[in-house]
């Protein structure tokens, strides 16, 4: 029951960071589930310009099907190159974090710090929420009731213009740093280790007679300091970055000064100069890598970013891991909160994404080390190849996850592998859907599909119908299945989006009369056959794609399995429970209760009749 003076909410999320404020971005973009941000600091007085910096590839790719990385590409500094510097002179790329990108029409990295990519996501927020962030908050405590209850959390928040506030909610997510509150009330083990390594980042404006030196990445060979990062940064700002010797750190460990770091930066750039015209940031910090032993808990209490994974800013996968946490998260649990999806479905949000992080981890565990100098035991067979080299090796070894673009998910209730698998050679359930271009009828501008298949919740299911000569009587086939009292398109839900895309030319005609039926959703021309052919679809046999919200491929069928798809989407879409049925399970439309005739479709299109027994749940 409701306290006094109580604060409702859907979701309470501590941590204003990047990956709290996209998480309540989302959160109200998918179906305007409501939630409270508290962060414990004062943005507006505390120095966050420095801290995390690079968009990767994958990143910005879910960022723009969020609507939001127009905005941040006017504020970061493109990069699609990089030098690097042995003794002076230019060598071979030492890290090659940014080559070898392909497969994305984000072929880049960004770099842009905390502070506006926060503010970027903010007025998102503000955009859906009538609720900002609650600046000077922070979690005192909380309890979790019992699992019948609507708003089972309840949390007492401190907040500096209001005292000590109670909230009740039916979620709570700690995305609120390595120190995580939620996860210490929770008592949810942080297992890892921290090092002796340190390594300093500062961030200002500098002068420097290094030869391309705003090429966006530059890798230094130091002999004194290990590979130096160089990155170009917003508003004309350059990050250097290196790991401090350990002797230095005997002598002056924690009282080390800002003069002290930038006469060890001088030294680590010779004999290149090098002068701080302004130092906007700068921090020293101890090189680790913990992570949470569960992502969810009590069933009410998740864990995202920093608060579930902290590792060394090495590969830049921190910020980049947790963004991806909080989409993944988003939309299961908006779909859960909405009554669209099942409990099973929001159990995967951890399944899927921890084994990512823990890859992560034993990557950056490698990468921290060769930074600083040191060869790893499970490396020093590799010939005599010394550190710079290895950490080249490692970097070009674990770009598809560096850049996120070969980030996979295992087959679960959400990503599932047909048993016809030979409808595409090139893609599978799990992986990231291919952006694709194709042309809107009529226009001969090419548009992005990533930019047609935004992200709002929705699975969206796209025909890939191939050429019409062969595949006219199939598509339309299916189109009647879709129409279908017995179709997926049946469940009261909103969370389902469609694409219709015709191989060959669009210049005259009407996609309904072209397709000899009505398409689904909106239809758009391959007029090269390009995106037939990345996707692996013959357009002779054509197929159809499903992708789940954060883009991934859910599965893929042959439009003569409908019931299959319908098998699919009721694996974890939140319908009436259905009893009675035989092994040789279907989809069909549920009254409320009785008996009835209906027709069922089987794997070949054929019908069958089948007397069935329903009863809601």
């Amino acid at each position: 029951m409701r306290g006094h003076g109580d604060d409702e909410v859907d979701v309470l999320i501590c941590g204003g960071g990047p990956v709290g404020l996209l998480t309540a971005y989302c959160l109200a973009r998918f179906g305007g589930v409501s939630s409270y941000v508290v962060e414990q600091h004062e943005r507006s007085k505390q120095i966050t310009y420095g801290r995390a910096a690079m968009i990767a590839p994958r990143t910005l790719e879910m960022l723009d099907q969020l609507d939001l990385a127009d905005a941040l590409g006017q504020i970061g500094f493109v990069v699609r190159g990089q030098v690097s510097y042995k003794h002076g002179e230019r060598v071979e790329s030492l890290t090659a974090a940014s080559s070898n990108i392909s497969d994305t029409f984000f072929d880049y990295l960004l770099l842009c710090r905390q502070r506006y990519t926060e503010e970027v996501i903010r007025d998102g927020y503000d955009r859906y929420s009538r609720r900002s962030v609650h600046y000077g908050a922070r979690l005192v405590d909380f309890s979790v009731g019992s699992r019948d209850e609507e708003y089972a959390v309840k949390s007492a928040v401190e907040t500096k213009d209001k005292g000590t506030i109670s909230v009740r909610s039916k979620y709570i997510i700690g995305a609120d740093g390595g120190r995580s509150r939620v996860r210490e009330l929770a008592g949810i083990k942080f297992e890892g280790e921290k090092s002796n390594r340190h390594w300093i980042r500062i961030d200002g404006v500098v002068e420097t007679n290094m030869p391309e030196a705003r090429k966006g990445i530059c890798g230094i060979e130091s002999p004194s300091h290990g590979s130096i990062l160089w990155a170009c940064l917003d508003h004309g700002v350059t990050r250097v970055g290196f790991a401090m010797p350990e002797q230095l750190w005997e002598e002056i460990g924690a009282n080390i000064s800002r003069e002290d770091v930038t006469r060890e930066a001088q030294k680590a750039l010779q004999p290149f100069t090098l002068e701080f015209k302004t130092v906007d940031w700068w921090t020293v910090y101890s090189v680790g890598q913990r992570l949470a032993a569960k992502y969810r808990k009590d069933e009410r209490v998740f864990l995202a970013g920093d608060a579930a994974h902290t590792h060394s800013s090495g590969a830049a996968q921190g910020m980049n891991t947790g963004l991806h946490d909080a989409v993944n998260l988003s939309w299961k649990l908006a779909g859960r909160i909405n009554s669209w999806l099942s409990e099973e479905a929001l159990d995967t949000y951890a399944a899927e994404r921890r084994p990512i992080a823990q890859r992560i981890i034993e990557q950056d565990k490698i990468i921290s080390m060769l930074t600083g100098g040191e060869i790893p035991e499970q490396l020093k067979g590799d010939s005599d190849a010394d550190a710079h080299e290895l950490l080249t090796k490692t970097y070009r070894k674990n770009t598809s996850m560096n850049t996120g673009l070969g980030i996979t998910y295992p087959a679960d209730g959400l990503t599932v592998v047909a048993s016809k698998t030979t409808l595409s050679q090139k893609i599978r359930p799990g992986e990231r859907a291919p952006d694709v271009l194709v042309q809107r009828p009529g226009l001969r501008v090419p548009v992005r599909l990533h930019s047609i298949t935004k992200n709002r919740g929705r699975f969206t299911v796209m025909l890939f119908c191939g050429d019409l000569n062969h595949t006219q009587a199939s598509c339309k086939n299916f189109r009647e299945y879709l129409d279908d009292p017995t179709s997926f398109l049946r469940y009261p839900v909103d969370i389902f989006q469609g694409v219709t895309i015709i191989a060959g030319s669009n210049e005259a005609g009407s996609p309904d009369e072209r397709l000899g039926t009505p398409s689904f959703g909106d239809t758009c021309y391959d007029v090269d056959g390009l995106a037939h052919d990345r996707y692996g679809i013959p357009t002779s046999k054509g197929a159809v794609v499903v992708t789940r919200p954060d883009g991934t491929i859910g599965t893929v069928y042959g439009f003569g399995s409908g019931a299959s798809l319908s098998r699919y989407f009721e694996g974890f879409v939140a319908v009436q429970k259905r009893v009675g049925l035989d092994s040789q399970r279907t989809s069909e439309s549920v009254p409320n209760s009785g008996t009835g005739e209906v027709d069922l479709e089987r794997e070949d299109g054929s019908q069958k009749n089948r007397r069935v027994v329903y009863e809601t749940g």
